[in-house]
């Protein structure tokens, strides 16, 4: 506090609190670097606190805020971390339930908070119409008996890491239990009839109104996505408009201004009481909607808004977000995780910043596209970071989506939902116009977005990359402030070059990497050339046969790989046979990738569409890649064997020093005929053929090629036993290294001219081998 020339105290920090909660984020975003980007954020850190040393009180206070930071929000609440596939078998646990049960056709799912943590606890369901048990509820004191195991981690770069996102809500471990026998609970907390009676409004209310409108309904009001069709939500997500779906301030601005205006400007309530009201009706709106981090962040403040407004002077706005952020972060650390808390926080802050840009503008249109601009640009960095590519087209489809939704969607979902309470009796037909009216408008942005839609496919960007974005970002937004167009726009420039630098350093970089993807029991490998001469992917496997949803492999981990290498254009694509282990997917990667062109063998039956070209190959012929060769081995042209496994595409290339060979599902009589046909060919990496089966990897292949390195692609604990005993006994008899997918993830090597180094996901343990 220092003293104005009148006698009276000043606050030096009034409208700018903003600045110590940057240094706290900046401090945790230090603690989680290491080597070199370390010191880069360390330095940009240090060069910012600089700029504040002719304030010698500001600058410890910052510094202050910095330490806390990096302490705080690197702390780990687990006492331990177990291995991959370790599992901690503990006889019975004791906790409460400390949430609102999670249904699905498969389970019951809640969250137990004992003495070691809290652990998810996932009841599994004999049928698919088995009641909730009546004992679970929040608060009941329960005893849970089974084997306590870690979560699925992410096992192939670029794959979303379900076991990190657990985490980042405070839960590491789960349990999975069958019969009410292995869980015992009694009690409940008042919270407990809260969750019921949230259930029970949304259970009136979806019988009260259309379907089609219900699902908007669930998503915009209650806080749940899940019955959107799942191409809608990628739509929204591609298009950056899901912050649209994620309840926010707008959803709780529209909220409070609609409930003042009917309480105080219809003479229903006095200024007072409805404030009043709205200090009663926020909490329960919170808890209504999910209690996601942005309906947390919009809902303090208001409560803060509202709560100060009667103050002889009033808090800013900007104070009041960054006491919201910095009580957020302290109470649960975990949320400097959770994406959803960084765009919301983030979009917020830079919106309140550029209220003094607006003013510059007398046009509703200019500060319009000010708005949209700003909050893409601001959120930018973090979704190339998470999703690793953007629409530069997006913000003309949020400048038209933005006004639709606010003003018209959610203001009317508003509507509809209060009169399936309080007259039904009109809601039914009210809302089958609305899902008329919405379906009509949704489908024509959907299919107008179409000739806008062009990707750009950066990869996932580092975060220290992250830091040099925002760092030019802020820079920008000072200029344009000062009106010093020409630094801001040069300050933009080097914003864009942030992302034109990073996509660019493949095209720069002498190293190579072969990747064989943990596709479970599938083959799936991406080989990408130095100087990005070429990418080449051999096989896209699908899910298994039974499994209903057939995108699911290439959605969760072909495509994110391919994409968090900066990857949309693929040269060649050689498919081995068309069993859906090995080209699945390949229908899928065609639809979201360019593909030059498939390479098949000439039994190869399915067709392709998407207008890719098809090209036959067989034994004897070479494709040439930039000098990089890849000799087709087998099949004949001339001798379909009938078995689509026998009839595989198998390929001899030299890459990084070493000479591969992949095989396909051959079987040991092909092995034996290729070796007795190429008598002098050696290998140095073997692809083992039919992810281990005994059928396979026979003597005579083995001692005609001498092998140094064998990789298997196979599911964990799969079905078929994969890979068998006899074929890894006899692959360590010759000496070959093995490297595989149900033990190490996804294998990598990485290479520069003649050498190179492989790497494994899932960290190398001997002691485990």
């Amino acid at each position: 506090m220092s003293t104005a020339k009148n006698g009276k105290p000043v606050n030096f920090l009034r409208g700018s609190w903003h600045i110590p909660v940057i240094a706290f984020v900046l401090g945790g975003v230090l603690s989680i670097q290491e080597g070199f980007p370390f010191y880069v954020v360390g330095v940009i850190f240090l060069y910012w606190l600089l700029s504040y040393r002719r304030n010698p009180q500001f600058l410890f206070l910052l510094l202050l805020f910095g330490i806390g930071g990096y302490i705080h929000l690197s702390l780990d609440p687990i006492p331990f971390h177990p291995l991959p596939n370790e599992s901690i078998k503990i006889e019975s646990i004791k906790g409460k339930i400390v949430s609102d049960v999670t249904k699905s056709d498969q389970s019951f799912s809640i969250v137990l908070k004992g003495d070691e943590g809290k652990v998810l606890v996932r009841y599994l369901k004999e049928n698919i119409s088995d009641p909730l048990p009546g004992m679970m509820k929040h608060g009941a004191a329960c005893t849970v008996k089974g084997e306590v195991n870690l979560f699925d981690g992410a096992r192939n770069p670029g794959q979303f890491d379900y076991r990190a996102y657990m985490e980042g809500k405070g839960i590491y471990t789960q349990i999975l239990i069958k019969g009410e026998s292995s869980l015992q609970c009694e009690g409940e907390s008042w919270f407990s009839h809260l969750y019921d009676t949230r259930k029970q409004l949304k259970m009136t209310v979806k019988e009260r109104v259309h379907p089609r409108t219900y699902i908007w309904m669930e998503a915009l009001i209650f806080g749940d996505t899940s019955l959107i069709d799942s191409s809608v939500v990628e739509w929204f997500r591609e298009f950056n408009l899901s912050h649209i779906l994620a309840i926010s301030g707008l959803h709780v601005g529209l909220t409070l201004g609609g409930t003042y205006f009917l309480l105080y400007r219809t003479g229903i309530a006095t200024k007072k009481q409805a404030k009043l009201f709205l200090l009663a009706l926020l909490p329960f709106y919170m808890f209504i909607s999910g209690g996601a981090p942005s309906v947390m962040r919009a809902g303090l403040m208001g409560v803060l808004l509202i709560f100060t407004g009667s103050f002889q002077k009033k808090i800013p706005i900007i104070d009041l977000l960054s006491f919201t952020c910095l009580f957020l972060l302290i109470s649960s650390p975990s949320y400097f995780h959770h994406l959803g808390f960084q765009f919301s926080f983030l979009v917020t802050f830079s919106l309140l910043l550029t209220i003094p840009i607006l003013k510059q503008y007398e046009s509703k249109w200019i500060q319009s596209a000010i708005i949209g601009l700003v909050s893409q640009l601001s959120l930018l960095a973090l979704q190339v970071h998470y999703f690793y590519e953007f629409q530069p087209f997006s913000l003309w489809i949020n400048m038209i989506a933005v006004p639709y939704f606010s003003f018209f969607v959610i203001p009317l979902l508003m509507i509809i939902f209060l009169l399936s309470l309080i007259v039904p009796s009109i809601c039914l037909f009210l809302s089958r116009a609305f899902s008329l009216i919405h379906e009509f408008v949704l489908s024509i942005f959907i299919t107008q977005s179409e000739s806008l839609d062009y990707p750009w496919v950066i990869g996932e960007l580092p975060s220290f990359y992250i830091v040099l974005y925002a760092f030019f970002f802020v820079v920008m937004m000072m200029k344009w402030e000062q009106k010093e167009k020409v630094k801001a726009f040069l300050a933009s420039l080097a914003v864009v070059f942030v992302f034109i630098f990073y996509s660019s350093i493949p095209y720069l970089s002498k190293e190579g990497v072969v990747t064989m993807l943990d596709v479970a029991q599938g083959d799936s490998f991406v080989i990408e050339l130095p100087h990005r001469e070429g990418i080449i992917m051999i096989d896209a496997a699908g899910p298994p046969v039974f499994t209903t949803n057939k995108e699911k492999t290439a959605n969760e981990v072909i495509l994110p790989f391919l994409k968090s290498r900066g990857i949309h254009r693929i040269d060649a694509l050689f498919i081995s046979h068309e069993d859906s282990d090995h080209s699945g997917s390949v229908p899928f990667v065609l639809e979201e990738m360019e593909v030059s062109r498939i390479y098949v063998s000439p039994y190869h039956t399915e067709k392709y569409e998407n207008g890719v070209k098809v090209e036959e190959v067989s034994a004897g012929e070479s494709i040439r890649f930039k000098g990089h060769e890849f000799h087709v081995v087998h099949p004949l042209m001339d001798r379909n064997h009938g078995d689509p496994n026998d009839n595989s595409l198998v390929l001899y290339s030299s890459i990084g020093g070493k000479r591969w060979f992949f095989t396909g599902d051959i079987s040991a009589p092909i092995e034996r005929d290729i070796v007795k046909r190429n008598s002098t060919l050696q290998t140095d990496v073997l692809k083992v053929a039919h992810h281990g089966s005994h059928t396979s990897t026979s003597e005579e292949l083995l001692n005609g090629l001498n092998p140094r390195i064998g990789l298997i692609s196979a599911g964990v604990d799969n079905r078929y036993g994969h890979p068998h005993e006899e074929v890894v006994g006899r692959l360590s008899e010759h000496g070959v290294v093995l490297l595989q997918t149900n033990r190490h993830g996804a294998v990598q090597y990485f290479f520069s001219g003649q050498s190179g180094t492989f790497s494994t996901f899932i960290p190398y343990n001997a002691s485990r081998e």
